[in-house]
């Protein structure tokens, strides 16, 4: 795959609510509204995409009667949440239905930076594929969880190569719109999203074992097999892509969380 220069477009999910308490007088709402050292969460992945050397336009997946205050930019475009997160991806996929490629992301991906976008990106262009069409996942090695990061607390799947976790940025090619068989299987696995047994299980017996045994519990495929078991199924290629962000990972659904990047976004900008 060939990326050129403002050659990608971006959406930003900022649907999402949370309600658990992330900080003292937390009032539940937008995840995308978090005040993060005094600024709303969503100012962060808006400006690493403009940082970009890649993306070129961005849509925000969310309300513009609540959300354009904060992004504060005319620019950005916005078209509507759907009423689960799959169902706003569609929605931002639709936004730019005519473009090669389109990078999703999280409104409260606080330390995401343009430098990273670019190496997951290119990273995506590097990643051999065999399928028409693909949905690049970003991955991160346990390994690369050091210094502040090791507090982090993700789930995280251990394969027969090494213990990955998933990151909050996608690469996807709109014309998986098109793909029936694709769009179906992955209704049924985010139906089944409470568990990664379930969802495995909902794209079939040969995928749901191939997890369950090969996986979760003897940890006898990599994690490159696995993906292959699911594109096969999918129709689409499944792509992981390892990249040593682990701020990738660090979405703000936890007190923990919260505090953690507060720390690091105070460090960066201190004297």
């Amino acid at each position: 795959m060939h990326v050129e220069p403002h050659s990608v477009a971006a959406i930003v999910m900022a649907g999402g609510v949370n309600r658990i308490p992330l900080f003292d007088g937390y009032q539940p709402g937008y995840k995308a509204l978090v005040p993060v050292n005094g600024t709303p969460s969503i100012r962060y992945p808006l400006r690493a995409l403009r940082a970009s050397r890649y993306v070129q336009d961005i849509c925000v997946v969310g309300s513009r009667d609540d959300l354009a205050g904060a992004v504060g930019d005319p620019s950005v475009a916005f078209t509507p949440p759907g009423g689960a997160l799959l169902d706003s991806i569609v929605s931002g996929l639709k936004a730019f239905r005519d473009r090669p490629l389109v990078l999703a992301t999280t409104a409260d991906l606080a330390l995401l930076s343009g430098a990273i976008v670019d190496a997951f990106i290119e990273a995506c262009a590097a990643a051999p594929t065999v399928f028409k069409t693909n949905l690049f996942v970003s991955v991160v090695r346990k390994e690369d969880f050091t210094g502040p990061f090791a507090r982090v607390d993700k789930i995280m799947g251990r394969f027969r190569d090494g213990t990955f976790c998933h990151g909050n940025l996608m690469l996807v090619q709109p014309t998986l719109l098109d793909e029936a068989v694709a769009m179906e299987r992955i209704n049924a696995m985010y139906a089944g999203r409470k568990g990664a047994i379930s969802s495995a299980l909902a794209l079939g017996v040969r995928v749901g074992l191939s997890f369950v045994i090969g996986v979760y519990l003897l940890h006898l495929l990599t994690m490159w097999q696995m993906a292959a078991i699911a594109s096969r199924r999918f129709q689409i290629g499944i792509v992981p892509v390892p990249i040593p962000y682990p701020e990738v990972a660090l979405d703000v659904d936890e007190r923990a969380d919260y505090q953690l990047v507060s720390e690091i976004l105070a460090g960066r900008s201190a004297p």
